[in-house]
């Protein structure tokens, strides 16, 4: 009868194991996409390799594809190719997306402070550090050589690039910028610069604070971008305030930030019922501006959004409830994280009581059972100093499998699909069930919930 299993299995999850799995997801997930799908421009494996792995196991990671930039979309569904299971190389759309590509340098950044931490304890691991920091580095000089236009703005690009030849060719996607996309890739080359200890150390930095003068000075112009631009300029700009602590982008911050809730006030309901995931980037601007400057009208605003977030909650239901006279109503993979983080983030910096219940039947079933998620890297071994506590391969330390993932959700090798987020999910109220969109990987919505997961486990 053991093949019948356990009658009763009941999983209790608590705001920090779910942090922890999607962490878990979104790092497998990045090596995966960025050493081995093939999804973009990549560089020669053993450029890398000359460069960062000397002190690394050959075994532990695969170098297929180091990524220089990453295209913006491709299929999920993975093929069977020489016994083992990759990406279709096909299927892919050859565009490039600022955005997308400063999120992924922005994770694997954020993934270079998190191998750091395996110093005099696991040597493999820790000298990811030093291939993801290298990689980063290659990465940012690619876009600035590639992805601006005669102004020197960054732009979204096609790849027209002849495979027969040596020289790389990509034409302007068009001739827009967004002041959002220079933002994020300011935070980027700072982020970077204060790990550089070449001769050029200053050079990044630099780079990224003309950026930020940029900023400074078309400042009346910005203050007529849309309320969606503005609230991921700001959100841009409490990550750099983050890395730099510098007043002038703190004093631009508080400058737009006050424009957003401006806004935001004179039209509380509309913004939350018709946009989301921006009510919820600005619930996260809010909570850090506080966070930072202690000034009461941010913390306001926040409790003001979280009071009505927390109102779009059906506990009979266990869902996350948009208001909608339709049948169906449509959730993007980025608002359910958005949602989640933000709640969790208020949880944590209001020393507020756990609100595991409510996040736990939205991670169940937005999240794992509404199939938004395709598949999810399988736990580490056992072996694996990331199995334990503090790293310590002691076995009173060792972590639950739910720290990592749970266990009736598939592994790429299950279902041949990999651990990605699709676009979105459609809810149907009457039937109080999920239909999935297309098993496709959008690369600028997956590399800013990879960035989020990373981001904020290393600002614990």
């Amino acid at each position: 009868m053991n093949f019948l299993g356990p009658f009763l299995r009941i999983n209790t999850l608590n705001k920090n194991n779910i942090k922890n799995q999607f962490f878990y997801l979104s790092k497998e997930s990045l090596r995966n996409i960025v050493f081995e799908s093939k999804c973009g421009v990549y560089i020669p494996a053993h450029d890398l390799k000359s460069k960062s792995l000397s002190k690394i196991d050959i075994n532990t990671i695969k170098l297929n594809s180091p990524l220089l930039c990453i295209y913006k979309k491709a299929d999920a569904k993975l093929k069977l190719k020489e016994g083992a299971l990759s990406w279709n190389e096909s299927k892919l759309k050859k565009e490039i997306t600022i955005n997308g590509n400063a999120f992924m340098t922005l994770s694997l950044l954020e993934l270079v402070d998190y191998y750091s931490s395996f110093k005099n304890i696991d040597d493999n691991k820790y000298a990811l550090s030093s291939l993801y920091l290298n990689l980063c580095k290659e990465q940012l000089e690619f876009y600035a050589s590639y992805f601006r236009n005669k102004d020197g703005l960054f732009v979204d690009k096609k790849d027209l690039t002849d495979p027969m030849q040596k020289e790389f060719t990509f034409e302007n996607k068009n001739n827009k910028f967004k002041f959002s996309d220079q933002a994020f890739m300011m935070a980027a080359y700072f982020k970077y610069s204060s790990y550089d200890t070449g001769k050029n150390e200053h050079e990044y930095e630099k780079f990224s604070l003309d950026i930020l003068n940029m900023f400074t000075q078309y400042k009346e112009e910005i203050y007529n971008v849309s309320f969606e631009e503005l609230n991921k300029i700001c959100l841009a700009l409490n990550i750099f305030y983050k890395y730099s602590g510098l007043e002038k982008c703190e004093t631009l911050l508080l400058d737009f930030l006050d424009l957003l809730v401006e806004q935001y006030n004179t039209k509380p309901t509309l913004i939350i019922n018709a946009k989301l995931d921006h009510c919820c980037i600005l619930f996260i601007n809010c909570m850090l501006m506080y966070n930072n400057s202690s000034m009461l009208k941010f913390k306001d605003t926040s409790d003001d959004l979280h009071e009505k977030l927390l109102k779009l909650y059906d506990s009979e239901k266990g869902v996350l409830v948009k208001e909608s006279s339709e049948k169906e109503i449509n959730y993007t993979s980025d608002e359910l994280i958005l949602y989640m983080y933000g709640l969790m983030l208020y949880s944590d910096f209001n020393n507020l009581e756990d609100n595991s219940p409510m996040l736990q039947d939205i991670f169940k079933n937005q999240i794992l059972d509404s199939g938004i998620i395709l598949s999810w890297p399988d736990s580490p071994s056992l072996d694996d100093t990331e199995h334990y506590r503090d790293f310590s391969l002691k076995t009173e330390d060792l972590l639950q499998d739910n720290d990592f993932r749970m266990p009736e959700v598939p592994t790429p090798d299950n279902n041949e699909l990999a651990s990605v987020f699709i676009k979105s999910v459609v809810y149907n109220k009457r039937k109080e069930s999920f239909k999935q969109s297309k098993s496709s990987f959008d690369s600028s919505k997956n590399m800013f919930i990879f960035f989020i997961a990373t981001f904020f486990r290393n600002q614990k």
